[in-house]
């Protein structure tokens, strides 16, 4: 056995060990599957919410019930909307949304990364829809990872998995409407209510 086949050979039988391990663990509380979005908090600092219905077409695509949408607004009227999606054991609901903003009509005139507060990098999209343009900045978390991108959320919750932790998967998504084509007070706005709620996220979403 040449030295290739031999280290192909171990991790095999590390990857093996380790899903057998945990197919012998005894049975835990875990957290992960007790987790309520819903239960994030209406009232943050001077916002307040409101939920946002959805129709039930929308839970039957995203197959979970385990999410809200929300208008934050603050002592001036201004508004954020919060939506958040977790699963864990569900990693398709986590998905990109620009394919849900084309497909409802809407057209994404801009695009890239921004770095929102000094932990979380997001990606900042600008959607028009008819006379209506929002900024709206997303992310995803997996365990205590926040990143912008999809494929590295994914990647670590499979590898956490099959090595037998359990790592649950969310979409973090703000949205502002943009008045009097004032992009960066839109963006400001959305920067101020990301700090807020970065605090509450590993409790609310672990």
């Amino acid at each position: 056995m040449n030295n290739k086949t031999f280290i192909i050979v171990i991790a095999i039988l590390v990857i093996s060990a380790a899903i057998g391990l945990k197919s012998y663990q005894s049975p835990r509380e875990d957290v992960a599957l007790k987790t309520k979005v819903a239960n994030f908090p209406m009232e943050i600092g001077e916002w307040k919410a409101k939920d946002i219905p959805l129709a039930e077409r929308d839970y039957e695509i995203l197959e979970t019930r385990n999410l809200i949408l929300r208008d934050y607004k603050n002592a001036k009227g201004q508004s954020v909307y919060l939506y958040l999606i977790y699963s864990e054991d569900n990693r398709k609901v986590s998905h990109p949304p620009e394919v849900c903003f084309i497909g409802s009509g809407a057209t994404i005139v801009d695009q890239k990364p921004v770095q929102i507060t000094s932990a979380i990098k997001a990606n900042k999209l600008v959607v028009e829809k008819a006379n209506d343009r929002q900024i709206v900045v997303y992310w995803f978390k997996a365990g205590p990872l926040y990143t912008d991108k999809y494929i590295k959320q994914q990647w670590k919750v499979v590898t956490d998995r099959t090595f037998g932790k359990r790592t649950s998967g969310a979409l973090i998504r703000l949205s502002v409407d943009i008045k009097d084509d004032n992009q960066a007070a839109a963006l400001l706005l959305l920067k101020s209510f990301a700090a807020l709620i970065e605090p509450l996220l590993p409790k609310y979403v672990p």
